[in-house]
C-alpha cells in the first residue's frame, strides 16, 4: 500500500503526555480541514507517495507518531500492523497518532497505542475515536464548554498556546488552567529548544 507524505523525521515529541521521547515522526499530507492558525500547513499538499517498506526503513525510535495533516484520511491499520511487526529494537513499538477527532481510529495490536486528539471547536463535528488525551489550541474565540464534560477529569486535557497570537493565548490558556482543576497548560518543548 502507498500513503501520500510530507516528511519523516526524529525528534523529540515536544507536546502531551509523551513529552521529551525520541520518537520517528510520520507526517502524512492532506487534511479534511483548514485552521487559519495551523503550524503545519505544508501538510495540506500532495507529499510524495512511499510504500509501507519505504517508511518501515526510516523508522528509528521504538515510538513512532503518525501526524499531519489528518493521517486518519488513509487505511494506516496495514501500516500499523507491520510496524508492531517490526524487531529492530528491544522492546515493544508504540505507535499515537495525532488526530483533529473528525475520522474513526483502530486501537490495538494491529492499529495504534495512543490517540492524541486534537479537536478543532471552530468547525463543529463530534469527536469520532476514544482519545487517551485531548489537545485544544486557544485562540480568542476558545471557551471550555467545547470539551465533552465526559472526559473532564478522566484524560490528560491540555490547552495549547496559538502560536500566531502567542502573547494573548498564553496568558488565556493560564488563566483557563488556573480555573479548572482538570486542565493542563501545554508547551512545545521543541519551539522553546528550536529543535524540528
Amino acid at each position: 500500500m502507498n500513503y501520500p507524505i510530507c516528511e519523516i523525521f526524529d525528534s523529540i515529541q515536544g507536546e502531551g503526555s509523551w513529552l521529551g521521547i525520541p520518537c520517528t515522526f510520520i507526517r502524512f499530507a492532506g487534511c479534511n480541514l483548514r485552521c487559519s492558525w495551523c503550524d503545519t500547513k505544508e501538510s495540506w499538499s500532495d507529499g510524495i507517495f512511499m510504500t509501507e517498506d519505504e517508511i518501515l526503513k526510516q523508522i528509528h525510535y521504538p515510538y513512532i507518531i503518525l501526524t499531519g495533516g489528518e493521517p486518519t484520511l488513509y487505511e494506516i491499520t496495514s501500516l500499523c500492523k507491520k510496524i508492531h511487526q517490526m524487531d529492530r529494537f528491544n522492546q515493544k513499538l508504540q505507535i499515537a497518532i495525532e488526530t483533529n477527532g473528525t475520522n474513526a481510529v483502530f486501537k490495538g495490536n494491529e492499529g495504534v497505542d495512543w490517540i492524541v486528539c486534537s479537536p478543532k471547536p471552530s468547525v463543529n463535528y463530534e469527536i469520532n475515536c476514544q482519545p487517551n488525551e485531548l489537545k485544544y489550541v486557544v485562540d480568542r474565540d476558545f471557551t471550555l464548554d467545547v470539551i465533552p464534560l465526559k472526559w473532564l477529569g478522566n484524560i490528560p486535557i491540555w490547552l495549547q498556546p496559538n502560536n500566531a497570537d502567542f502573547d494573548y493565548s498564553v496568558k488565556k490558556c493560564y488563566d483557563l488552567t488556573m480555573s479548572h482543576p482538570n486542565l493542563r497548560l501545554g508547551v512545545q518543548l521543541h519551539r522553546i529548544y528550536h529543535l524540528k
